[in-house]
């Protein structure tokens, strides 16, 4: 029993001194250099300091361009557009699935126009362009018995291409 107490003191002092040599105190902070005594000796010189004057006189921008780089910029900006409503009747990623619907629009409405596109991943079939809402709701009532999950659709439509009228057609 005796040889116990001096084994479990023996031990108990074994591991007292362990921890107390292993703890680190300053375990949440980076640790200073040796080097240094005092934080405040340390101070970082900035190298691109300069004052702001915003008194001084205003400068100028000289820009050298082609003048091509304005003309593609003016003839791509400004597209002209209206805004007005379509009908979509169909959004599929098969291209199977887009061909079917417009061949039976085409059977049953060849007079209106349709109108393809692709936005990944999808490709969007929309028919018709109208000007006012009333109309373009008109239409997809006609068109509920082939294509009941149609929706009408705000966009800028692109506008329709001028036809050219003949004066010798006109005076008859």
């Amino acid at each position: 029993m005796n040889i116990f107490k001096v084994k479990l003191v023996y031990l108990l002092i074994v591991l007292s001194s362990s921890v107390a040599f292993a703890q680190d105190t300053d375990w949440r902070t980076y640790k200073k250099p040796s080097n240094t005594t005092n934080s405040s000796e340390i101070q970082q010189k900035d190298t691109a300091k300069k004052e702001l004057n915003y008194n001084e006189k205003q400068g100028d921008v000289i820009i050298y361009q082609d003048s091509k780089i304005d003309s593609l910029t003016s003839k791509i900006g400004k597209k002209p557009f209206i805004n007005g409503y379509t009908i979509q009747i169909e959004v599929s990623q098969q291209k199977s699935i887009i061909r079917d619907s417009r061949s039976l629009f085409i059977r049953n409405n060849p007079e209106i126009s349709l109108d393809e596109e692709y936005d990944q991943p999808n490709t969007y079939l929309y028919a018709g362009r109208f000007y006012d809402k009333n109309s373009a709701y008109k239409f997809k009532h006609e068109i509920k018995a082939n294509f009941p999950d149609a929706l009408v659709v705000k966009k800028k439509l692109s506008l329709p291409a001028l036809k050219r009228i003949d004066k010798k057609e006109n005076n008859k």
